[in-house]
């Protein structure tokens, strides 16, 4: 049986449109002004079915060596077909205004290869940053960002599961947020001194307000290690940022056991963040997401 698809593209999303909770950012992913601000989740793990989230990090963009790293894109719908929404949020930009691409399944399942070129048509160009999607009904979405050797014999990559919008975290200063264990939290990251492993650390925003991020680290303690750094960056609505490795220099480039933290510092914006985590022997790579209510300082 063949089942067909049905793509259609929306008019550029006005403002006054936006669902309640945040739209769109990659490197995603995916890879956007806001009317109310979604609660934040009680549970400490994204919810699995859900209708509005994030991809953190997509990318279709030139890698070392001839390579591109690409992104793939699966939605399971709940109980039957369904229809998702993609907006993809390019870092560093607004996305207020940002393209919506439909598109409707008559099966449960939706895959969409090299997600990103196949609505963008990027070809030999870069386009990094993050998706937004809304479903019409629950649904299931992951992508898996990877790259794939010049002479096409190898792939590396990483998988990354959508997390609802809800779940984000509020800034600094917002009545819901209690502490900072509901900030961004990121451990089970590795990095060497001797250029083996780097970590980048990237944050998403899903709201429609620019804001302050702050990106710090803590040792296995809870407190400041050698060579710490912190690091203010400001990130526009729906959009998203990934620093290269920036803690590279921390006591002497050798961490395991430390966590990372990231926090929204403008009232009105919110907070999604994580690590990537690569061998650079093999550009091999592995994605952790932010957690709240993972406490390590108060």
């Amino acid at each position: 049986m063949t089942h067909r698809y049905f793509l259609t593209k929306r008019p550029n999303r006005a403002p006054e449109r936006m669902p309640p909770g945040c739209r769109a950012a990659l490197f995603g992913l995916t890879l956007m002004a806001l009317i109310a601000v979604a609660a934040p989740a009680s549970a400490q793990l994204n919810k699995t079915l859900h209708t509005d989230g994030w991809i953190l990090a997509a990318a279709h963009a030139p890698g070392l060596e001839g390579s591109i790293w690409r992104t793939d894109l699966w939605v399971r719908f709940e109980g039957g077909s369904g229809a998702v929404t993609l907006t993809f949020c390019e870092t560093g930009e607004d996305n207020t205004g940002a393209e919506e691409f439909v598109f409707e399944a008559a099966p449960n399942n939706i895959y969409i290869e090299d997600v990103v070129d196949h609505f963008l048509n990027v070809g030999g160009g870069s386009w990094v940053g993050a998706i937004h999607y809304e479903t019409n009904r629950n649904a299931q979405v992951y992508a898996r960002v990877y790259s794939i050797s010049a002479d096409g014999s190898r792939s590396f990559g990483q998988l990354i599961e959508g997390i609802p919008t809800a779940d984000m975290t509020l800034p600094i200063g917002d009545p819901g947020r209690t502490s900072t264990k509901e900030d961004q939290w990121m451990f089970a990251a590795k990095h060497t001194s001797d250029g083996r492993f780097r970590v980048n650390v990237g944050a998403v925003n899903p709201t429609g307000v620019e804001g302050e991020f702050y990106f710090q680290i803590f040792d296995e303690t809870g407190n400041n290690p050698p060579n710490d750094v912190f690091y203010t960056e400001t990130i526009p609505p729906y959009s998203m940022l990934q620093l290269g490795d920036p803690f590279a220099d921390v006591n002497g480039g050798d961490w395991s056991m430390y966590t990372i933290r990231v926090e929204a510092a403008t009232l009105g914006s919110g907070a999604f963040a994580y690590a990537s985590v690569v061998d650079n022997a093999t550009n091999d790579a592995f994605f952790v997401r932010g957690v709240k209510f993972f406490e390590v300082t108060d």
